[in-house]
């Protein structure tokens, strides 16, 4: 048994080695240096939004609320809070402003463009850290963690602040950036703000996990429709409920509204909350054995992408799976040849 159990564990390495994530769009050189410059910004706690009211990339300059603020501007404040907050402070996800890969950051800083202007994206969150843009509210020492959400997004209809801030907090934790885990992950994560609970599952909960070789073949070459095959199924396994109670959220999050009134967390419905904190956690722990393993001299853009990230990941995922279900069977990284 145990020689059978080598040979498939080495299959599974196969694999993941033939296999590997696509790397994530970034903005090239030239759409960086025709970005319009952001003349307005609103602080909403450690939210701090900077956008425009005319030309490219002017929000919608509608404002229910009359507060002087555009309502869009607020609302993706308000929404970037409730994940941080949610992710972090109700589900003790490891927070980006206490991880040791960003030492001294106090604040996310966001950036509202036209879509023209982010490769075509909804939104992007950026790995590094930098000092935060000087605004009269802050302070010359503050320094920032990064994203940019697109001016056509409604956050209202849309949870991609949701989706951009656990970014935040995955690379927060771990360099990992294979998209089968990045971006499956946080299309889960999007649930949180959402609405219509957990979404479609594709892969039965039961199982098996680890998962046979052609459901393996098959993941690692996803993006975030990974999501369904993966992450909903271990959410739906380990976690029936996924309520959040007013008690569990606080009153300020479990109240926080929209400029029109309408709730932040849509239905206040995230299963699988636990598990998805202690996989990360795990991530955390697994890339320091293939920074070692692999021999890695730093994290680079080409190697935290790399396929032979891929075993290491899905140790990690199997293993933070494990706690909650001791029926899940083992998946173990063969160490590479000297």
């Amino acid at each position: 048994m145990r020689s059978a159990r080598r040979h498939t564990l080495s299959r599974f390495v196969a694999l993941f080695v033939l296999l590997g994530a696509m790397a994530s769009p970034s903005l090239t050189s030239a759409q960086q240096k025709k970005r319009t410059e952001l003349t307005e910004h609103f602080v909403y706690d450690e939210v701090r939004i900077f956008y425009v009211k005319e030309g490219t990339g002017a929000v919608s300059p509608v404002d229910v609320d009359q507060n002087g603020v555009p309502d869009q501007v607020e609302n993706v404040a308000k929404q970037i809070w409730a994940a941080h907050r949610l992710f972090c402070d109700v589900l003790k996800f490891p927070d980006p402003f206490e991880s040791e890969r960003y030492k001294g950051v106090n604040c996310i800083q966001v950036s509202i463009r036209d879509r023209s202007e982010m490769s075509n994206l909804n939104g992007v969150a950026y790995s590094s850290a930098q000092r935060a843009r000087k605004i009269p509210e802050g302070k010359p020492t503050d320094r920032a963690i990064v994203m940019a959400i697109a001016t056509q997004v409604d956050p209202i209809k849309n949870a991609t602040p949701t989706h951009e801030t656990f970014h935040l907090i995955q690379y927060g934790t771990t360099y990992f950036k294979n998209s089968w885990y990045l971006e499956g992950m946080a299309r889960w994560a999007e649930h949180g703000t959402g609405k219509d609970g957990l979404g479609e599952v594709k892969y039965s909960p039961r199982g098996p996990w680890p998962q046979i070789p052609l459901h393996l073949k098959q993941l690692v070459s996803m993006k975030s429709e990974s999501e369904h095959v993966l992450w909903n199924p271990i959410a739906s396994r380990t976690d029936r409920d996924g309520f959040l109670s007013g008690v569990k959220l606080g009153k300020k999050l479990a109240g926080l509204t929209y400029a029109d009134g309408s709730p932040v967390l849509q239905d206040r419905f995230l299963q699988g909350g636990e598990v998805m904190r202690d996989i990360l956690v795990e991530l955390g722990k697994q890339d320091d054995a293939a920074f070692e393993d692999l021999k890695y001299e730093k994290w680079t853009e080409e190697n935290v992408r790399a396929m032979e990230n891929n075993p290491y990941i899905y140790k990690a995922i199997m293993d933070g799976l494990r706690k909650h279900d001791s029926k899940v069977g083992p998946f173990e990284v063969p160490k590479p040849k000297k």
